[in-house]
């Protein structure tokens, strides 16, 4: 005959088992679907933004799809290799500022240079207000895509802070595309 106390635990190991059997399938079935998501940028700098001066806007990285294929994410000075007529499309950017930095505005556009021919005629442009605060930030909303033509191209995605009236650009993050017939 068990005893009190035996029979507790028993108890107890009953309803953790039951617990478990109920919130671990639930569990595994969030991980399967958040690994095949790209992952959220999370923490508070990025290892390509610790590099860079303490008073500059620094982008992390770039989610691109092409076509109406997974999202990728690319990094600074990235090559993708493409075809022509693929349609590319800028999803969402993550870029840093770092607490030093004093700025009133944030401003991120994307440039696709054909044949290696700096032209800001063809640009792609998020409607959305970008936080200033330090920190990372994740933005989207870029509703154009481009259709791409053979040769090679450049994408680069300038950075335009204000402080008080005055405008600084930087045009450091890029990617090449190479884009074959």
């Amino acid at each position: 005959m068990a005893t009190f106390r035996q029979q507790l635990v028993l108890a107890l190991i009953a309803a953790i088992g039951a617990i478990l059997a109920t919130v671990a399938p639930a569990l595994i079935e969030r991980d399967k679907k958040s690994s095949s998501e790209p992952k959220p940028f999370v923490t508070a700098t990025s290892a390509i933004c610790d590099k860079v001066l303490a008073d500059k806007v620094c982008v992390a990285n770039l989610t691109v799809q092409v076509n109406s294929n997974e999202l990728q994410q690319v990094t600074n000075h990235d090559r993708l290799f493409l075809k022509a007529r693929d349609i590319l499309r800028l999803s969402n950017l993550n870029y840093c500022i770092p607490s030093q930095t004093l700025l009133n505005k944030v401003e991120v556009k994307g440039y696709l240079f054909k044949n290696g021919v700096e032209s800001y005629k063809n640009g792609l442009f998020s409607p959305s207000t970008f936080p200033i605060n330090a920190g990372c930030h994740n933005i989207g909303n870029f509703q154009q895509t481009w259709k791409l033509e053979p040769g090679q191209h450049r994408v680069s995605i300038p950075i335009i802070k204000y402080v008080g009236s005055n405008r600084i650009v930087d045009g450091s993050f890029y990617f090449n595309l190479d884009i074959g017939q």
